[in-house]
């Protein structure tokens, strides 16, 4: 009779056990498919940004001034530094960094630290100190990047992680934001936001953030939020995820990009061209001739020039020229290489003497002309 009626207790509580777990499990599935009221503001789609596409409309190709849009001015001692780290050139920007960390440059000490972390096996400590002088000097994203929900810090500085270093991070925007820094207040909402329980009216800031960031010609947020209209990724509704982008929604992302595109942001380029069947051929040709100038990646002019352009000898001598440039200016060399197998591979004819002469000629002077842009910065720093 004990053995029956233990028995029964045991199932009874397995069957409690199997009944509270499936309520867990049914509560997590439906907070993740019922849409919070953030996630249904952005299913709208990028047409809820009105004064970006007012901005848009109005905006013109190009922006006079280089620079506009550029993290750093040639006139700011970090320009040519963070430039090599963009060009992924570590040692030369490295050598241009130490005399300022030196001199107490915290910002200078964060992008030492950036190059320095995961660079080697023992970088791990090096960055991390430097990453820590930098947040006591008043960066707040070096601070961030020791914090100890950081996935970067817990990877390969998991011995130096610490809460007291987030805690100060967003201290320091908190300032800044309420002192009138939007890019702060933009990454301060960002750390806080919940896709899953956030309200509609998270979304609106959030929206408001990205316009006055854009404003001010500061377009990495502005980036950050058309790329989940135009790929459905991170803020869309879940059962959204894998749907397509509506062509309108598409022409409506374009559409503000070109703002930034008119305002010299070189990534911005490099999305619409990518989109670039929602653009007139006029257009297109005009980005792709400014952006020579301002940093026009080898890719693009590949493409635009060779693999969906006319493949004419002028042409093919350009291409070169553009692998020539990017190999000049980056640690990436082999571009000149693989272009010539692609004229293999097409049964043109290789590059003759004289021909890569003129594209030797064209790029030494394309680089005397160019006015690079710098589009990273501390939240989006060069990837490895």
């Amino acid at each position: 009779m004990i053995k029956k009626i233990n028995l029964k207790l045991i199932i009874l509580s397995v069957l409690s056990l199997c009944v509270v777990a499936a309520l867990g499990f049914g509560s997590y599935v439906l907070y993740h498919i019922i849409p919070s009221g953030f996630q249904s503001r952005h299913a709208e789609g990028p047409k809820v940004l009105t004064e970006l596409l007012q901005m848009a409309e109005q905006s013109k190709p190009f922006n006079p001034d280089p620079y506009i849009a550029s993290t750093y001015r040639p006139d700011n001692p970090l320009y040519q530094p963070v430039l090599e780290i963009q060009r992924h050139r570590w040692d030369i920007a490295e050598k241009l960094l130490k005399p300022l960390v030196e001199k107490g440059n915290a910002d200078a000490m964060f992008w030492l630290g950036d190059i320095t972390y995961g660079s080697g096996l023992y970088s791990a400590g090096p960055a991390a100190k430097l990453f820590q002088q930098s947040a006591e000097s008043g960066n707040p994203y070096a601070a961030l990047r020791l914090d100890i929900d950081n996935s970067d810090c817990q990877r390969f500085m998991s011995g130096y992680c610490n809460e007291k270093w987030g805690k100060l991070g967003r201290k320091i925007l908190k300032q800044r934001a309420e002192n009138g820094d939007v890019k702060a207040a933009y990454y301060l909402l960002k750390l806080d936001i919940d896709v899953y329980s956030d309200s509609a009216e998270v979304h609106q800031k959030l929206e408001q953030l990205v316009t006055e960031n854009a404003k001010q010609h500061y377009y990495q947020p502005l980036m950050n939020l058309v790329r989940t209209y135009l790929w459905h990724i991170i803020y869309c509704p879940y059962l959204d995820k894998d749907t397509p982008v509506s062509e309108q929604e598409k022409r409506l992302a374009i559409k503000i990009l070109t703002l930034a595109v008119n305002n010299n942001f070189p990534l911005a380029a490099a999305t619409i061209y990518d989109k670039k069947n929602t653009l007139s051929a006029d257009y297109t040709d005009k980005v792709i001739a400014h952006y020579e100038k301002i940093g026009l990646g080898y890719y693009m002019c590949w493409d635009y020039l060779f693999s969906k352009g006319k493949k004419t000898r002028n042409n093919i001598i350009k291409v070169a020229s553009c692998a020539i440039t990017s190999g000049s200016l980056s640690y990436r060399n082999h571009n000149l290489s693989s272009f010539e197998m692609d004229l293999e591979d097409e049964s043109l004819d290789a590059l003759s003497e004289d021909e890569l002469s003129q594209a030797r000629a064209l790029s030494k002077e394309r680089i005397n002309e160019m006015t690079p842009v710098i589009y990273i910065d501390e939240m989006n720093p060069a990837s490895p």
